[in-house]
């Protein structure tokens, strides 16, 4: 039988799906829709990064984790970073309107992650350590990149779980 997933790969799902639940029905204030949350920047986006592209937009950035062996023999800590893209635009083009969207972006976020802080029971929990806007942007285009840290505990040497 071959095995599953690795551990890491299977939050990222996680958080993937649970980005693309957020929906003005659901209560958030955007619409993200089908397809919309990419993983690889270079699969497939050219189609949202047009000016008429599909809005918001996110992608998923994994950065490097921190290893930490202190609290128990053969188990590891990860302290497992992500960033969220958030790339959307302003409407209407006021003195408001690039910052109130980035700030629902980012609210957007939060509740989306937070509604399982343990991906599916994959890790101990999930928070935000920090938010920032980009307005070097041209125009009305609002990009937010909002860091995630993933703290997960497994056994080292069992990376499927």
């Amino acid at each position: 039988m071959p095995p599953s997933d690795p551990i890491e790969f299977r939050i990222v799902k996680n958080l993937q799906a649970a980005l693309l639940a957020i929906s003005l029905t659901a209560g958030y204030h955007h619409d993200v829709g089908a397809l919309a949350v990419k993983l690889d920047p270079d699969q497939d986006v050219e189609a949202l990064i047009a000016p008429d592209g599909k809005r918001p937009f996110l992608v998923l950035e994994v950065k490097p984790e921190a290893w930490d062996y202190s609290e128990m023999p053969n188990q590891v800590q990860l302290a497992f970073p992500l960033t969220v893209h958030w790339i959307s635009v302003a409407v209407p083009d006021d003195d408001d309107a690039r910052l109130e969207t980035f700030f629902k972006a980012c609210a957007d976020v939060e509740q989306a992650v937070t509604q399982d802080i343990t991906r599916g029971d994959l890790a101990v929990d999930t928070r935000v350590v920090k938010r920032e806007v980009d307005l070097r942007v041209e125009g009305t285009q609002v990009w937010a990149m909002v860091d995630l840290v993933v703290n997960v505990r497994r056994t080292f040497g069992q990376p499927n779980g």
